[in-house]
Order: C-alpha cells, then sequence, then structure tokens
C-alpha cells in the first residue's frame, strides 16, 4: 500500500502542470474578473463559462492553520506533527497546503507566505507547499528530523520473534437480543433487523463485543490497555502509549442470539517507521471468529500504533 496522491481531472490538469512548472495558475473569469481556486466550469461569482487561466504571484499570507498530531492514516506516520494550513493568495483565492521549514513558534496568523513547489518524480505529480517568505523565521520544521541523532530501531529479534504468534482459543459469553439492542443504541443504529422481531441479528461491529470483560480501573497497565485473558502478550517495546491505527473485517455468517463466538489472535506483522516526532511501531493483529458450530463468522485486523 503506498500513500495516495492527487489524481488530475481534465478540468484541473492545467493547474497541476503548471505546479510542475512552478507556476500557480487560477481560474479566470473574463465576465467578471474573478479569480478562484479549486479549478470549475464555471465562475462561482457570475456563472459565466467564459473562463482562462491566470498565473498567481505564489504569494500569500497564512489565514489559519491547524496542527496535526497524530497521523489521518497509517501510511502517513512519518509524517507528525503536520502543520495544515489554509493560504490566502495575493490574489484573493485561499488555497489548502501545508506549512515547511518553520519551528511551531513562529507560526502567526497573517504571517507571509512563499511557495515551496516540492516534486515527486515517482508519482509524477508537484505538491504546492508553503513556507514564511521572512528567511528569518525559517528554520527547523516537522521535515528536520534528520538533526536528531538517530535511534536505535526497537525492531530487536525478541520483539520480531512475535510475527506468527498465536494466542490461545477464547470463548466470548453467549449473545442474547438484550445485547445487541443495547449495543445498537449506544451506537446510534436503529435498522429494526437488529432490534425488533423474532429473528433479529446483530450489526457487524458486534463481532468483538462478546469478549469485552469488565476490567477492574486498578488493573489497568500504564498505557490504560487491559491485559487480554487469551495468551497474546504484547511484546516487549519502549514505547509507553497505543494507538488505534485502523480497523477492517471480513464477515462470512450473520451473529444471532443465542450464538457463542470463539476468538483466536495473531501477530501477522510488526514494522517501525520514523518520522519528526520519533519512531513508531506498528503491530497488525488478526482475530478469527468462529460460533458453537465451528463455521467462521469474521475476521479482523486491527492496527496498533506504538509510541
Amino acid at each position: 500500500m503506498k500513500k495516495p496522491y492527487p489524481v488530475p481531472t481534465p478540468d484541473s490538469r492545467p493547474f497541476w502542470n503548471g505546479l510542475a512548472e512552478q507556476k500557480i495558475l487560477l481560474k479566470h473569469c473574463r465576465d467578471c474578473d474573478c479569480v478562484f481556486h479549486y479549478p470549475r466550469v464555471t465562475c462561482p461569482n457570475c456563472l459565466s463559462s467564459d473562463l482562462d487561466w491566470k498565473q498567481a504571484s505564489g504569494q500569500g499570507t497564512l489565514y489559519t492553520y491547524t496542527i496535526s498530531r497524530r497521523p489521518t492514516h497509517t501510511l502517513f506516520a512519518d509524517e507528525v506533527p503536520q502543520f495544515m494550513a489554509v493560504v490566502e493568495l495575493e490574489e484573493g483565492p485561499r488555497i489548502t497546503s501545508t506549512l515547511l521549514n518553520v519551528p511551531e513558534d513562529k507560526i502567526q496568523i497573517g504571517m507571509a507566505l512563499t511557495p515551496v513547489f516540492e516534486h515527486n518524480e515517482k508519482e509524477k505529480i508537484t505538491l504546492l507547499r508553503f513556507q514564511p517568505a521572512d528567511t528569518a523565521l525559517r528554520g527547523a520544521a516537522p521535515s528536520a528530523a534528520e538533526d536528531k541523532p538517530a535511534s536505535a530501531s526497537q525492531l530487536t529479534p525478541e520483539v520480531l520473534a512475535y510475527i506468527g504468534r498465536v494466542s490461545d482459543k477464547v470463548r466470548g459469553y453467549p449473545v442474547s437480543a438484550e445485547e445487541i439492542r443495547r449495543f445498537c443504541y449506544a451506537t446510534d443504529d436503529h435498522n429494526p433487523r437488529y432490534l425488533s422481531g423474532e429473528d433479529i441479528v446483530a450489526p457487524p461491529m458486534f463481532v468483538s463485543i462478546p469478549f469485552d470483560w469488565e476490567v477492574p480501573m486498578d488493573s489497568l497497565p500504564e498505557d490504560g490497555t487491559p491485559q487480554q485473558n487469551d495468551g497474546l502478550v504484547f511484546p516487549p517495546l519502549k514505547a509507553k502509549r497505543k494507538l488505534f491505527g485502523g480497523y477492517q473485517v471480513e464477515y462470512f455468517q450473520e451473529i444471532r442470539p443465542g450464538d457463542v463466538l470463539t476468538r483466536q489472535r495473531k501477530f501477522l506483522d510488526i514494522y517501525e517507521r520514523s518520522g519528526a516526532s520519533g519512531s513508531s511501531v506498528f503491530m497488525l493483529i488478526e482475530a478469527t471468529y468462529t460460533n458453537q458450530r465451528g463455521e467462521k463468522v469474521a475476521v479482523d485486523i486491527n492496527t496498533i500504533i506504538n509510541r
């Protein structure tokens, strides 16, 4: 799996071609002289379709920003923290981008910005970023992780030996119609198939609920993750925090009241990624669920990020 990149459309292709030539091209209305972004086929001001392209100076100011300290996807874990910004161009339009080459404490609303054209030869696309126009404000940024001394990898032979380990088989508590209804009310799911009638079934996301046992607060470890009773022990890592990094599931059978599910988990993969805030270890854990008849009900994969 690779990072997603913009895919030019017929309407936006001149904009992306312009970035490849280190130019910012904006749509321009010949009738009302409106300059706008994002590219579209009619003017948002007068609805005219008599449009052409106008080259912007590239200069702008920071309209607003936010700092993303957690990756929106595991593929972007090496880029956090990200300085997500809305830049108001000199010509008027606002464009969403990211800030580079600026320390967090130097970012200010209204600061003057200048473009950075970041070309990716492999993807054949150029991305538009921004940095402070004042060179005195430029400095260490999220991309400056190379200035920090490299830390030793957490993927020791002992940790890697956990890949392929399988837990004990654990039986969950019996599924009941009342438990299904409680789950639906808690998740605001009012599908009548889950709530009423003699033939109700559980919604797909219910599959792990029969394995959620109450755990006393004083028994929780430092990271707040309860120790599971299926024998699947996490590898010894320096990271003190565990974050939920993603979930995918495939279903094979419906879950009904009276079913008793059994779960067995397995470490599919353990790998490491480094970013500006240090290294993170990703664990992919697969769980297979069967019912009392031995039929496969579902298989899910959880991604856990250790930081």
